[in-house]
């Protein structure tokens, strides 16, 4: 023992999402925390529970999303909880229904975030889950509506969405994209954001998936 309060302990996380942006984005965003540090992520659930399970003595957190194809985030769980105790397993979703919700009573989790929520509320959860008691619901998940559709974006709005959550691509990139200056972007950005009631990349990222914009890209691109 160090004799430092649990508190002060660092918490090493695994990411599993099937979508690069995502784990990208949790990796910029826990960059330099003074607890939280990325060891390891898949994008392939299947890989995904074999390395956990073969690393269960490096990791204490896995970032688990719900919702990914081959095998849901329920089924990984399922796989790597062998019983009480690390790794800790935090589910990632972009919205909870009556689905998700009869699946959570049904299974041994320990805490659930929302992706649109700000980073500081994951990382809140994060710690909490180590630092007990579980399971551990970000509030914002107790008063948080639907996410509006896409109409209520502009046509330009819904362009700006396609270009940083589908392809990828900054806002610098956007402005020269479509000849636009960086600040109009950002406003566009910023507007999304608010419109949609999500606060980071991933959240869009998430919300471009479930309305279908990777398959079905706005007029005008």
């Amino acid at each position: 023992m160090n004799g430092k309060a649990p508190t002060s302990m660092s918490i090493r996380v695994y990411i599993v999402d099937d979508h690069p942006l995502i784990i990208d984005g949790f990796r910029m965003n826990f960059d330099g925390h003074r607890r939280i540090s990325i060891v390891g992520s898949q994008t392939d659930p299947k890989a995904a529970a074999a390395e956990i399970n073969a690393r269960r003595k490096e990791i204490d957190v896995v970032l688990l999303d719900i919702q990914m194809p081959g095998k849901t985030g329920f089924e990984v769980q399922k796989s790597i909880r062998q019983r009480q105790g690390k790794p800790y397993v935090v589910y990632m979703t972009f919205h909870v229904d009556d689905i998700v919700r009869m699946k959570l009573d049904q299974t041994n989790y320990d805490g659930l975030i929302l992706k649109s929520d700000p980073i500081g509320a994951t990382a809140d959860v994060i710690t909490r889950v180590v630092d007990g008691p579980r399971p551990v619901l970000h509030e914002s998940l107790a008063k948080r509506s639907p996410h509006p559709g896409p109409e209520i974006l502009s046509e330009s709005e819904l362009i700006v969405l396609y270009l940083i959550a589908v392809k990828g691509l900054t806002s610098r990139e956007v402005a020269d994209k479509l000849s636009r200056s960086e600040e109009t972007v950002y406003k566009h950005r910023k507007n999304i954001m608010e419109k949609l009631q999500i606060h980071n990349v991933q959240g869009l990222v998430w919300y471009a998936m479930a309305i279908g914009l990777h398959h079905r890209p706005p007029e005008g691109i």
